[in-house]
């Protein structure tokens, strides 16, 4: 065997390993959008201020909703495209960048609300709670860059029911359900009461989403193909 010949070998196996540790990253990161899109909720809806843990339980809910649902949407979203890209590579690049930008926009919300929250905590001599011009004036901000982020990521679900079910390397079930949940959260900002069932699907579609990616990245399901460029990077 030259040695040209076992650089390659060694260049394809890397990009192997890589891919399989993409995917197992990215199944993992699935399985906790699952979780970050019921456990804030639940404190936001449940969840007392004026109790001792209040405030460090909303601040919790807070990291949940921004830093954490960003961080494994986008991780999860890069797994798929990996997994789809050589298949599909305009839309799952699309899919990406919509995904990154409702990520931004999920992050913005927690930031608005963490900050007008410790405003609210650190000046109680105003009196906030009792203004409705300041509440009002909030809770339309807040709702307008969730309602943005979700109809974002519609544009993302429905980019990836689209390329999964083209690609045919995903399940068409599932590729159905991305489409339906990408279309309902499309709208969410014209009908915020879907929001609820939205996230019920959502949390249904990153459940089988984690298990699909961490059974490629156990080598129980083909990973994807390694093209000129992966091999080129390792």
């Amino acid at each position: 065997m030259t040695d040209n010949t076992k650089f390659q070998v060694r260049s394809d196996a890397n990009v192997r390993t890589s891919a399989v540790a993409i995917q197992k990253w990215g199944g993992l990161a699935s399985l906790l959008l699952g979780v970050v899109f019921i456990v804030p909720e639940l404190i936001y809806l449940m969840g007392n201020l004026r109790e001792a843990n209040g405030p460090l339980a909303y601040a919790l809910a807070d990291f949940l909703y921004g830093p954490v649902r960003a961080a494994s949407l986008i991780m999860a979203v890069y797994a798929l495209r990996e997994y789809l890209g050589e298949r599909a590579p305009r839309q799952m690049s699309l899919a990406l960048l919509a995904a990154t930008l409702a990520a931004v926009l999920f992050v913005t919300a927690a930031v608005f609300r963490a900050t007008n929250r410790q405003y609210h905590l650190l000046h109680p001599e105003l009196h906030l709670e009792n203004s409705q011009t300041v509440l009002i004036v909030w809770m339309t901000l807040v709702a307008g860059v969730i309602a943005t982020g979700w109809h974002f990521l519609g544009w993302s679900l429905v980019l990836l029911g689209w390329a999964g079910w083209t690609s045919g390397l995903l399940p068409r079930v599932l590729s159905l359900l991305y489409l339906t949940v990408g279309a309902l959260s499309l709208v969410i900002y014209l009908l915020p009461e879907l929001e609820g069932g939205v996230i019920l699907l959502g949390v249904v579609a990153s459940i089988w989403q984690g298990i699909l990616l961490l059974k490629a990245g156990s080598g129980e399901m083909p990973t994807p193909k390694i093209n000129a460029s992966q091999a080129d990077l390792a």
